[in-house]
């Protein structure tokens, strides 16, 4: 009788292991993509006021439906990792927004607006990716939301020099390398045209103009201005929780169908359509190839832990003598998501390729940044720290 208590443990033990097992069995893979949504605006800065008919303003607008299409992408698609600017009445720096993509080295940014205009009459939706702006109006609108900044302490220091009501700062902007324009510019078109067709938008078009938080970015961005507070009718859609939802549903269709999977197939054009309402559906898997990087064969049987110097980011392979190399031949491209990422040096520590990329900024590579591997796999920084058991940063 003694042996029965211990043949009980015994038995919850081995169901123990038996569901631990089972539940490992069943874990969500690895995110394949990483997207970060910027709700624009917030806290101290309550973005544009509207008519003035409501409490709430552009910061409230931009969070609900920044949330609401960040669960529609999680709910659908698991091989997606979001990450938020923000997801509650705070006020991040711009500068900070544009770090938090970059160092999770995200593959695509969002930022989410709403417009304004002197009078009543303007209404519509628009999307803008990073480029020169071609009107007076791009100009405008890049000018006001550029001058969320003004909001921040020590701006003057913090953007070194840039000065969001110069035309002349923007000239600069557009010197930038811009290796991601038709990436953004293939989700911009796709974002319109869900406005225009699922939710009867007035479709204002891609533009392109100098904001901040889309000009120094290192991936495909694009900066999405939901509509006009300032046309009463517009205005009462945009503070519905409808029209939230299906504009927060047609961004979340236009990524779905076409920026993920022209990733996956490589072609934008063989994009699968979908003919359902305004609510996210069904998800489409993501085939993306698995990531190559440019290390040795040997590397293969005991993968170590190293790190590179990413330089630039193109949607096809570079021949070893392009100009945008500028004469580093050695340069290797590794590839996820179908682009084609390219990385100088193979460095044992972090300190090391950190020195590296801040003497490939000073000969032009204005974007460079690390990344770390193990073998073959690129691997977030604060996991290669980790398992060299270096302080996180």
């Amino acid at each position: 009788m003694k042996q029965r208590p211990k043949l009980a443990k015994q038995r919850v033990f081995a169901a123990c292991v038996a569901l631990v097992m089972a539940c490992a069995a069943f874990a969500p893979a690895a995110p394949k993509l990483i997207v970060v949504l910027d709700a624009g605006h917030g806290g101290k800065d309550p973005g544009n006021l509207g008519t003035g008919r409501y409490t709430q303003t552009e910061k409230d607008v931009t969070l609900d439906v920044t949330l609401q299409l960040g669960s529609y992408i999680e709910e659908n698609l698991p091989e997606v990792k979001v990450l938020y600017t923000r997801k509650d009445d705070s006020f991040p720096a711009l500068r900070d927004r544009v770090r938090m993509a970059n160092e999770a080295q995200a593959d695509l940014f969002i930022s989410i607006h709403c417009v304004a205009f002197d009078g009543p009459g303007p209404k519509g939706s628009s999307t803008y990716v990073m480029g020169m702006h071609k009107s007076e109006e791009s100009l405008r609108v890049a000018m006001r939301e550029n001058a969320s900044m003004f909001k921040e302490e020590g701006y003057e220091q913090n953007y070194d020099g840039f000065d969001p009501n110069d035309p002349d700062t923007y000239i600069a902007l557009s010197l930038r390398q811009n290796v991601n324009l038709d990436a953004s510019l293939t989700l911009g078109a796709a974002i319109q045209k869900q406005f225009k067709e699922r939710v009867g938008r007035r479709d204002r078009g891609v533009k392109q103009a100098g904001f901040y938080v889309i000009s120094y970015t290192t991936m495909p961005s694009t900066l999405v201005e939901l509509g006009f507070l300032t046309n009463p009718e517009e205005e009462d859609f945009l503070h519905s929780e409808t029209g939230k939802s299906y504009l927060a549903s047609a961004i979340y269709r236009a990524f779905r169908d076409t920026y993920l999977a022209s990733r996956s197939t490589g072609d934008s054009q063989n994009a699968p359509q979908d003919s359902s309402q305004n609510t996210p559906a069904e998800t489409t898997q993501d085939q993306n190839e698995s990531p190559k990087s440019p290390v040795d064969e040997e590397s293969k049987e005991s993968p170590k832990v190293w790190f590179g110097v990413q330089i630039l980011t193109t949607n096809q392979e570079l021949s070893a003598d392009s100009p945008q190399l500028r004469g580093h031949s050695e340069a290797k491209p590794y590839i996820r998501h179908g682009m084609h990422k390219y990385i100088l040096g193979q460095h044992a520590t972090p300190d090391e390729a950190h020195l590296a990329k801040t003497a490939l900024r000073a000969e032009g590579f204005e974007d460079a940044f690390v990344v770390a591997f193990q073998g073959e796999t690129q691997i977030p920084m604060s996991e290669a720290r980790e398992r060299l058991n270096l302080p996180s940063q």
